[in-house]
């Protein structure tokens, strides 16, 4: 039994098996013997490489796929009405949710938990990255495809598990980390939070979840984690950043395809580090991670080498190919200060105009964020949005990508279209491209399709 007080069973089934967090979650389990099957609606990389692992896997939701399962492992996304978590109910069988499984492989190791509104995929990669080279062998669970671990998750035979939080259904609170990392906070979750000041209180409380003898690692630089500080007097804590902090990072060279910077710790040189990454944003990434290394007393050339060999993550500003000459971005951005980061960055590769296929995400953060979208979506010089992807939400009247194309005509912004599919996205792209063109694909959903369309051997025709 771990502290979480589950003892897990042997036959665990998961519901929607190839979500990025269940996918890994599932892994995981596997690698550590459990007898693991699944289901999900539609096939993707993730079912294709559990698949592989002689994971059993079912294409499609039937009542009769949970029979012979002790425990049936779900997420915040399986409707109630989902026939195999009825016939679970009926069964009697443990339904687990996704945060709760995630807390009983965490709690029982040394957990390095990296919770943040931004960044929380790439700098849980490059920890893990870290700790793989310094031999250490962790087990990871992140919300990426890092090639370094070959996908998502992995089962190490070591003590430490790296794990990316949730935050967004207050399910992070669950976990007991060893180390807590924060990369910043930001207003992303207010529907279940209800404002900023309840979100902040998490964060406190999930800081002082740590355990005995752990340590937290916050960054400096941004406002409102700076403004919860007060509050951690009691912990152990090691601040970072590009302005300040126990850590600081002082960029020496910009490079077109990342940076040389100085790392000071406590305003004496540590050592230069080389990250061959774009994006600022990711110096503060790195910075976060030097701080776990060193804490956990990874050596320099350990450190060095992580952060040199780091690559990025899928869907971080991920280079797809080019189209006519145009060189075309993917990633993952959907929130309006990650869209920013991504225009930020595009800028140093950009010799033309930036084209943006934005696909929003969520009717609830439409509703909230859809003027800031707006705002920063206008910085591109043609825009294509496509419909918004639900991630299981149901919709709510009145609020679509209409909102943000509305938003944008009536600033005066008039290279804007609205699609309704990868394929036209693709399609009147092609139309406006010339070769010193950027193409960015921005958003959740299949909004990265388009970029595969662009790149494909007939040029997307």
């Amino acid at each position: 039994m771990d502290e979480t007080g589950y003892l897990l069973p042997r036959n665990l089934h998961f519901i929607g098996i190839g979500g990025v967090g269940m996918s890994g979650l599932a892994l995981i389990a596997h690698e550590q013997g459990y007898v693991v099957s699944g289901s999900d609606i539609i096939e993707n990389e993730a079912i294709a490489r559990l698949k592989a692992r002689g994971v059993k896997v079912f294409l499609g939701h039937r009542l009769e796929q949970v029979w012979g399962a002790e425990a049936v492992i779900v997420s915040s996304a399986i409707p109630e009405e989902n026939e195999e978590l009825k016939e679970a109910k009926r069964l009697n069988l443990p339904i687990i949710l996704r945060g709760d499984m995630l807390a009983s492989l965490v709690n029982d190791k040394k957990g390095i938990v990296v919770a943040g509104t931004h960044g929380k995929t790439t700098t849980t990669s490059m920890i893990s990255l870290l700790f793989e080279i310094a031999g250490l062998d962790p087990t990871v669970s992140v919300g990426g495809e890092l090639e370094d671990i070959g996908g998502n998750a992995k089962a190490g035979k070591g003590g430490f598990f790296i794990a990316e939080a949730d935050e967004s259904d207050g399910s992070f609170l669950k976990l007991n980390p060893f180390c807590a990392v924060v990369t910043n906070i930001e207003d992303d979750h207010l529907s279940f939070y209800g404002d900023m000041e309840k979100e902040k209180e998490a964060f406190v409380r999930f800081l002082h979840q740590i355990k005995e003898g752990g340590f937290g690692v916050v960054c400096q630089d941004h406002p409102t984690v700076r403004s919860i500080l007060p509050y951690l007097s009691s912990l152990e804590i090691v601040t970072y950043g590009r302005e300040g902090g126990d850590i600081r990072g002082r960029i020496k060279e910009k490079k077109k395809n990342g940076f040389l910077f100085q790392v000071d710790w406590k305003g004496k040189k540590l050592a230069d580090f080389e990250l061959r990454v774009p994006g600022l944003h990711n110096v503060n990434n790195a910075l976060a991670s030097i701080a776990v290394g060193l804490k956990v007393g990874i050596g320099i050339n350990h450190l060095k080498e992580a952060i040199s060999s780091f690559r990025g993550v899928k869907r971080r500003f991920e280079k797809i190919g080019r189209v006519k000459g145009a060189l075309v971005i993917d990633d993952y951005a959907h929130h309006p200060t990650e869209m920013l980061t991504v225009w930020q960055t595009a800028l140093d590769y950009a010799e033309g105009s930036l084209v943006v296929i934005f696909q929003p995400h969520r009717y609830t953060r439409t509703k909230q964020l859809y003027r800031e979208m707006a705002r920063v979506l206008e910085k591109f010089h043609q825009v294509f949005i496509l419909p918004v992807y639900s991630a299981g939400e149901k919709p709510i009247p009145g609020i679509s990508a209409e909102l943000i194309y509305r938003e944008m005509r009536k600033n005066g912004f008039e290279k804007v279209q609205l699609v309704e599919s990868p394929e036209e996205a693709a399609q009147e792209c092609l139309k406006i491209l010339k070769p010193e063109d950027l193409v960015v694909t921005m958003g959740a959903g299949d909004v990265w399709k388009v970029g595969l369309i662009l790149c494909s051997p007939n040029g997307g025709k």
